[in-house]
């Protein structure tokens, strides 16, 4: 096969996020996995590609450089640039793992959907102005000229069925993995030095994810303020999305005295992130939307016990292997983090469970998945 792979958000801003995470851990473990098949990775001009991909770990690939890079313009530049390229390229298959289905492409199509947050999120869709919400609509409109459709979870499958009317042969759920760094660490050397990096003294609680509404950050923390260990921190390590609500939560931080109790500490690159992931008591994720939730898998690749919401995909992800709650609950996610704090027993068994747990999502598995996807595709 001739695959072309759109690896775009490998280049931008959505590098340090979930699909650039997504993206670079599948196309790794796909190029790792497959000798045989050849790959057309399609780039921003003028901007750096990965190393993994520089480096031609695969003599049967190559880069062709499209477009310069149009913020706002992505979706709609792949509707016209990707036909083209697929043609010139004699493409078997085109694969996008960010929601961009060119439709009048005649390679097969395949297209990752991670979630339908813009669209089905009430907040969300009622600030959309009218022609943004056409916009999703559109996009929505465009996965009925896909040849497959893959979810990242059965959450994210069945909203696909209910949003967009696909029928569910044409979806194929391949779930996310935490990536082979997020392991069991004992140093205490190393966690003496992010705890002296980032000014942690206290026993915590770590949140790992962007601050955005959807998230649940303010809940988090007017939840957490009703606790009962008062020496506890909680932690906070992510990007803020939208300048207005991180300018909220801080304010509810000081409406709440809780200054030196919650610790805001940005975005965290990955080797410290795995500290902060083995130092913390545990891990917490109450978003009110998630597509999948890699930060549950990768703290309990951590042995990390987990809170998570119970209304999403992570409820898939973490089963019983964790703590599930209502996120719309403020008791009920004080009285989890009081549990999980004043309970070691808990912690152990909860950290053993979701360790064993974690074994069963790998890149490479997804690799495999969608490798059989493709091959079965084209034939």
């Amino acid at each position: 096969m001739r695959i072309g792979i759109d690896i775009r958000s490998l280049q931008n801003d959505s590098q340090l996020r979930g699909i650039g995470t997504y993206t670079r851990c599948l196309v790794k473990a796909v190029l790792e996995a497959d000798r045989v098949n050849e790959y057309v990775f399609f780039a921003f001009k003028g901007l750096p590609v990965p190393d993994f991909l520089r480096e031609g770990v695969f003599e049967k690939a190559r880069i062709e450089r499209l477009t310069r890079r149009q913020k706002h313009f992505v979706w709609m530049c792949g509707q016209f640039l990707f036909p083209y390229a697929a043609r010139k390229e004699r493409l078997d298959l085109f694969y996008s793992p960010e929601y961009i289905v060119p439709v009048l492409a005649r390679a097969k199509k395949v297209i990752t959907v991670h979630d339908f947050i813009n669209s089905d999120y009430p907040l969300y869709h009622k600030r959309n102005l009218i022609l943004r919400r056409i916009y999703y609509r559109l996009k929505d409109k465009t996965l009925h000229k896909a040849d497959k459709v893959i979810s990242v979870s059965h959450y994210t499958k069945e909203k696909i069925r209910q949003l967009c009317g696909i029928d569910e042969s044409r979806i194929a759920v391949i779930h996310e993995a935490a990536q082979d760094c997020f392991r069991p660490v004992s140093d205490s050397d190393l966690f003496a030095r992010t705890r002296e990096k980032y000014g942690i003294d206290a026993r915590f609680i770590l949140y790992a994810g962007a601050l955005d509404y959807h998230k649940n950050i303010d809940g988090l923390i007017k939840a957490f303020s009703r606790i009962k260990d008062k020496e506890a921190a909680l932690v906070l390590a992510g990007v803020k999305n939208d300048p207005r609500y991180f300018e909220s939560i801080q304010r509810l931080i000081a409406d709440l005295h809780l200054e030196k109790r919650v610790v805001l500490l940005g975005y965290i690159p990955q080797e410290d992130l795995v500290s902060l992931y083995n130092m913390a008591e545990s891990v917490i994720s109450v978003s009110f939307y998630e597509g999948f939730g890699l930060p549950v898998i990768e703290a309990m690749a951590c042995a990390k016990p987990v809170i998570a919401s119970g209304n999403t995909s992570m409820a898939e992800i973490v089963g019983d292997c964790g703590v599930l709650v209502n996120p719309h609950n403020l008791e009920e996610i004080s009285a989890a983090i009081d549990s999980l704090l004043s309970n070691e027993g808990l912690r152990r068994t909860l950290a053993e469970k979701g360790f064993e747990r974690s074994k069963e999502f790998s890149w490479e598995k997804a690799a495999r998945q969608m490798l059989g996807v493709w091959e079965e595709l084209v034939g």
